[in-house]
């Protein structure tokens, strides 16, 4: 390992040398803010060579199918993204999509479906991948930028790369919007950094955007919109942008303030979208309240786990519970965790003696995952492996500083050169080996809340999950499944309507009925639960009750297919065949291949 270019930020400068007489200093000398440099040789290389590996590593997820887990509400059931149109566009960018408001995201789905439907997931995850890829480039530029240094950079895309905490975000269609959001929010920090590059004033101040700096400064913004139109999760970008003017010591200024004014305002106003499109969820889906104190102990907590797995990424699951923070069962670790955030803060300002890097790093991971730290309850989940896919670039930024920087001040002695290499190799390799395996544990429904089970056996989600992927296949399991999770948790609706479901399909219409109808009282908006129940009641000789259930349902889940084939059913029992023609076409462009089979029955 030689030694590369000169970071910018680090550790304590040197003092200049003596400059000869008569020459003049250049404009970049002076800057505190970031230095150009065009000394990039050997980069393509090696951000090529962890670009290789890891398309490698992920190449096996191309044989990965769709999950029952946003999948199907996403893609399956969603007329949004059906058809490819004025209409459709307008709709995308003028509404919430299941919860959320991520056009962008939306839009690309479109695309794909256009492509291949719902019955060929290699598309989807192809573009997944490529957009991770894309990722580990912008990565490497990104901290090649701020660190001047190749070797750092490479050590952080290269992580960034093969960590199995961020295989969620890879391997899960419909985590579409990290891989999306990330590539225009890095792609922003680097625009901005280029920004810096231009700002020759010493004092910081702008008085006005000559041509390259003007350039650079509206493209950060527009790939921060970009990036918003993606996942709200972006809406931290200007915190990061002020994050990295501290590592770069550019004087603090009003102007400096000033001109972070639009990222703020769209910040603001992504905000409030996100709000709004996501209130339903909050204080819902929790298995159990907590005071005041006990969440503040569990955000704590959640920063710790975080922080752990990332040098021991063990237990990884796509659900994890709230731990169990209840009297006579109080866990000290999480009480503990206060007391080693503390200490970790205590090193980090302590390090401001030597260099800002822990600061930043610890910063820009902090910013980047505050927002789903479950400092407001959001649904049952206590930690999300996929909320680390742009916050571990902060905490592998001060690893890998701090590898490299050990090796600098020694000389980079064939001892020590020896040991850090051993480090990073037995490091990169568990990650590599933990990657590979838990890509294929996302290669079906069964095989994904199957391995939900191993972990958390006790939690009824985790069989909730479960039985909906036996479903199809075993009924006997599936209504097992759902038993099990209804004794953990008698007020979890979904579960109820599941197995009414399996009773349903195992002609048992009054247990059915009753499942459905306890669904309801717990959820009077649950649109499965009220087409299911509508289902039963044309069964059991009810065409009217059945109409009122389904016609509710479809007002409350607009392009609700099953809801359209049952309809159908319905109307067709009432003798209204040209009516029930018109729910299966819609139901059939959806991909619902009994609709089909019921328009090629009943032709007129």
């Amino acid at each position: 390992m030689g030694k590369s270019a000169r970071p910018v930020s680090g550790s304590p400068a040197k003092k200049p040398e003596k400059q000869a007489k008569g020459s003049k200093a250049s404009p970049a000398s002076k800057s505190p803010h970031l230095k150009k440099n065009n000394k990039y040789s050997g980069d393509y290389l090696l951000a090529g060579a962890v670009v290789l590996f890891t398309f490698l590593l992920y190449l096996h997820s191309l044989k990965n199918g769709f999950v029952d887990w946003d999948d199907p509400d996403y893609l399956r059931d969603s007329l949004m993204v059906h058809q490819l149109d004025w209409g459709s566009l307008k709709t995308m960018f003028t509404s919430f999509y299941c919860g959320n408001y991520h056009p962008l995201t939306t839009l690309t789905w479109a695309i794909e479906y256009v492509v291949s439907g719902y019955n060929s997931p290699a598309l989807y995850h192809f573009d997944n991948l490529c957009l991770h890829l894309v990722n580990i480039l912008l990565v490497f530029w990104f901290i090649r930028l701020i660190s001047r240094n190749r070797l750092i950079a490479a050590m952080v895309a290269f992580w960034f790369g093969i960590h199995p905490m961020h295989v969620e975000s890879v391997a899960w269609i419909s985590e579409r919007k990290d891989v999306l959001y990330a590539a225009f929010f890095l792609a922003g920090l680097i625009a901005w950094c280029y920004y810096l590059m231009e700002l020759n004033d010493s004092t910081g101040k702008v008085n006005r955007l000559p041509g390259k700096q003007r350039k650079f400064y509206f493209l950060s913004l527009l790939f921060f919109l970009l990036s918003l139109l993606s996942k709200s999760a972006a809406v931290v970008f200007p915190l990061v942008l002020l994050l990295i003017e501290f590592l770069l010591r550019r004087r603090f200024s009003t102007k400096q303030l000033a001109e972070k004014i639009p990222f703020f305002a769209l910040a603001l106003l992504f905000g409030i979208l996100a709000i709004l499109s996501q209130r339903s969820a909050i204080n819902r889906g929790m298995d159990l309240e907590l005071s005041a104190p006990d969440r503040f102990f569990a955000v704590n907590y959640a920063i710790v786990r975080y922080i752990a797995m990332l040098f021991y990424p063990a237990g990884l699951s796509a659900y994890h519970p709230y731990p169990l923070i209840v009297p006579g069962s109080r866990s000290a670790i999480i009480y503990l965790s206060l007391l080693l955030n503390l200490i970790l803060a205590g090193i980090a300002v302590y390090s401001l003696k030597y260099s800002r890097k822990w600061v930043f790093g610890l910063l820009f991971f902090l910013v980047n995952i505050i927002l789903v730290l479950q400092i407001l309850p959001f649904g049952g989940a206590f930690i999300a492996e996929r909320y680390t896919y742009i916050s571990y670039i902060g905490l592998f930024y001060i690893l890998a500083c701090l590898l490299v920087g050990t090796a600098e001040k020694t000389g980079f002695s064939p001892q020590l050169r020896y040991i850090l290499i051993a480090v990073f190799i037995l490091f990169s390799g568990l990650f590599s080996i933990t990657t590979y395996r838990r890509i294929s544990v996302w290669k079906d429904s069964l095989s994904l809340f199957d391995d939900v089970v191993k972990k958390y056996p006790g939690n009824y989600m985790a069989y909730y999950l479960r039985g909906s992927a036996l479903q199809a296949k075993d009924a006997d399991g599936a209504i097992s499944d759902y038993t099990r999770s209804i004794a953990l948790n008698p007020r979890n609706p979904k579960s109820l309507n599941n197995r009414g479901n399996m009773f349903s399909a195992s002609h048992k219409y009054k247990e059915a009925f009753a499942d459905y109808n306890a669904a309801l009282d717990l959820d009077p908006s649950l649109s499965e639960a009220l087409n299911n129940r509508g289902a039963v009641k044309a069964i059991l000789g009810d065409p009217q009750g059945a109409m009122e259930d389904i016609n509710k349902a479809l007002r409350i889940r607009p392009g609700y297919r099953d809801a359209y084939r049952n309809r159908g059913l319905v109307k067709l029992q009432m003798n209204d065949l040209s009516s029930a023609r018109e729910d299966w076409k819609k139901a059939a462009g959806m991909g619902d291949e009994i609709s089909v089979k019921l328009l090629e029955r009943h032709t007129e």
